[in-house]
């Protein structure tokens, strides 16, 4: 019997940071590996490209680098085969949501082997694209969002809000009552974020930005800060902040190489009670409960059905056009997702 071989991109290793993304991935095919116990084997129909992507192709994300193995975090696909008892037959043949299992082979080809517990089915209603980008980017919308209520916000501040997690930010928080305070680089992302239900978006490269920034946090009490830039943004913003204040580090999209990339202020977390806390999705489901994973998923598929969540999708892209469209995300992301299509 022929062994079956998967295609799709591989993470390649390279020691030099200028080096462009597209040359951190060759196009490899390789024998799939029998199934282990608790796995399935899912055929992938669309997988995004998310910044923990771009991050990990830098070698520089929390989860090690695998060179040789095939990138990408998130997808969609079909359950095409299954190891995994009674449940595992359940699964096959259904479409689902996947996350890559970490250390393994992740999405970026044809197929995909993960655990069952990585495997979310989908709802109809949801194109195969929209469904692929169910995991990383809404998920984390929600559970920030849930977070600052937990910490009695009123009002938030999201940076790089023109981001899919920050657009996700702005329609949850307005569906659960909280204001939004929205900062963005670009002044073509002010209106559609306004439009999207921000209650006022601040331009970081007006010359009056902080002030602004400190007369609209000190207006609308906002008390938390979801950030997903880091380094010298944390302390700069916080500053514009009322005391008391939390920032939620979720990211790191600050254009450097420094292995620290973040920064406080020793005196607001002494004297004005400034609190910094971080946010990894793949932490929050490790430590929640397999009840709260199926409510959590169960929460965003619905939102997404309701038209409330609505992940922009730049474009699809076979095997030989996503090279460049990984590059035009890196530089484009507020564009929307770049979506890989491996069967196309």
């Amino acid at each position: 019997m022929t062994k079956l071989t998967n295609q799709g991109f591989a993470l390649k290793l390279i020691q030099n940071d200028s080096a462009a993304l597209s040359q951190r991935i060759e196009f490899k095919e390789k024998p799939l590996p029998n199934l282990k116990n608790g796995e399935v084997l899912v055929k992938v129909t669309a997988a995004p490209v998310n910044p923990s992507d771009l991050v990990y192709l830098m070698g520089k994300y929390g989860v090690p680098p695998v060179d040789g193995a095939y990138a990408g975090f998130e997808a969609c696909g079909e359950v095409v085969a299954a190891s995994a008892g009674l449940y595992g037959k359940w699964l096959t043949g259904k479409r689902v949501a996947i996350f890559a299992t970490p250390g393994k082979d992740g999405v970026w080809a044809k197929y995909c082997i993960t655990r069952t517990q990585y495997c979310i089915p989908v709802r109809k209603e949801l194109s195969d694209a929209q469904a692929s980008t169910i995991v990383v980017n809404p998920c984390t919308s929600v559970c920030l969002v849930d977070r600052a209520l937990e910490l009695g916000a009123k009002a938030l501040v999201i940076n790089a809000a023109a981001s899919q997690v920050g657009k996700g930010v702005i329609r949850y928080a307005k569906l659960k009552g909280i204001k939004t305070i929205a900062t963005v680089r670009s002044e073509s992302n002010v209106e559609p974020l306004k439009k999207l239900g921000a209650d006022a978006v601040v331009l970081t490269t007006n010359n009056d930005y902080l002030d602004t920034l400190k007369s609209t946090c000190q207006s609308l009490a906002a008390t938390v800060l979801l950030d997903a830039v880091a380094d010298e943004e944390t302390p700069t913003v916080l500053a514009c902040m009322p005391s008391g204040s939390t920032a939620i580090v979720y990211g790191r999209l600050t254009e450097t190489h420094d292995p620290i990339g973040g920064a406080f202020k020793v005196a607001d977390v002494i004297f004005r009670d400034i609190r910094i806390e971080g946010f990894w999705l793949a932490t929050h489901i490790k430590h929640s409960s397999a009840l709260a994973v199926f409510a959590l998923t169960r929460k965003v598929q619905k939102l997404f059905a309701q038209g409330i969540f609505d992940t922009d999708i730049y474009g699809q892209f076979s095997f030989g056009e996503f090279p460049n469209a990984l590059e035009h995300y890196a530089e484009h992301k507020s564009d929307g997702k770049v979506i890989l299509k491996p069967h196309d």
